[in-house]
């Protein structure tokens, strides 16, 4: 699906030029030629990204800017302004106005390709990331293994999900909890940056479960790590009546008391090392399999995790 740029300045050989640097990107890329068309047209077309001029007839590139930023249909539409201006106080109007970034004429395609996709990248992440971790969320998450899929990277899927949060969430408060969730975000970053050499991707689903997409080779060192660093931990967060007997007491789905044992982790691995993932959808769907398997093992102690080693027939 091609992403939709509003290119908004009075003199149409920049918005021919425009048009020209983005003809061969996935880009449509509609053109107004003052301020008042620009606020009409955004509530229109709702593009993802408007270019917008300082100086333009009718409605300047700031008092549109402000216009847009109050009006709740467009007030998040990333906002680069063009300007012919070099001036320090007319970037600073254009950011207090409300402006993600600056670009001053004459411009160089290369520096406006990477300004336009670094906004686009940076707002998606943004507008799905989790509010309670900031790690991205669902679509993001879905994006960067596709991403990889299509650009056929060999790469790990690791599915994190908290056993027994729920039992203790509800025993121990929903403040408790987030707090549980926020730890266990950062201690996925952290060993993403440890063992996955800073190549690792973390995003969180949503709820108690996360998700790593890394090389293939970091994999298990990083899910051993996690689930070693989390079953030494997890213990500190109950009361010591708790700890000690090694289980809370809380309702289960059907409303009857039941006892639940201290949280571990459950973590599937997914690789494209011996098997075709040709879509996202068949990534969740294996470690959904694996994550199954794991979680009704009769013998098993803490934390585990499994990685998928079949091959395609």
């Amino acid at each position: 699906m091609k992403r939709r740029l509003l290119v908004v300045d009075d003199d149409e050989g920049v918005q021919r030029i425009i048009k020209r640097i983005f003809a061969s990107a996935p880009y449509d890329v509609f053109c107004a030629n003052d301020g008042v068309e620009a606020v009409k047209m955004a509530l229109d077309l709702k593009p993802d990204l408007l270019l917008m001029d300082l100086d333009m007839p009718r409605m300047n590139g700031r008092e549109a800017l402000r216009e847009l930023r109050r009006t709740p249909q467009t007030s998040m539409i990333p906002i680069i302004m063009l300007t012919s201006k070099d001036e320090l106080s007319d970037k600073i109007s254009g950011f207090e106005a409300g402006a993600d970034d600056y670009v001053t004429k004459p411009f160089e395609a290369s520096e406006l390709t990477a300004r336009v996709e670094g906004i686009l990248r940076r707002n998606f992440r943004a507008l799905w990331a989790n509010p309670l971790t900031m790690l991205p969320g669902g679509p993001t998450i879905e994006e960067e293994v596709s991403r990889r899929i299509r650009e056929k990277q060999r790469f790990a899927f690791l599915y994190l999900d908290i056993d027994n949060f729920k039992a203790f969430n509800d025993a121990y408060g929903y403040a408790n909890g987030d707090k549980i969730i926020k730890d266990v975000a950062n201690l996925i970053s952290e060993t993403g940056r440890v063992v996955g050499q800073g190549a690792a991707f973390v995003g969180h689903v949503g709820g108690d479960d996360f998700v790593v997409v890394v090389e293939p080779g970091y994999a298990e060192d990083m899910a051993k790590e996690i689930a070693e660093r989390f079953d030494r931990d997890a213990p500190s967060h109950y009361s010591p009546e708790d700890r000690g007997r090694g289980f809370v007491i809380a309702k289960n789905r059907q409303g009857q008391e039941q006892r639940f044992p201290v949280m571990t982790l459950t973590i599937a691995i997914v690789t494209n090392e011996n098997r075709d993932l040709d879509h996202y959808a068949k990534v969740v769907d294996i470690a959904a399999e694996i994550k199954r398997r794991l979680k009704t093992l009769a013998d098993r102690k803490g934390s585990a995790y499994c990685k998928d080693r079949r091959l395609d027939s």
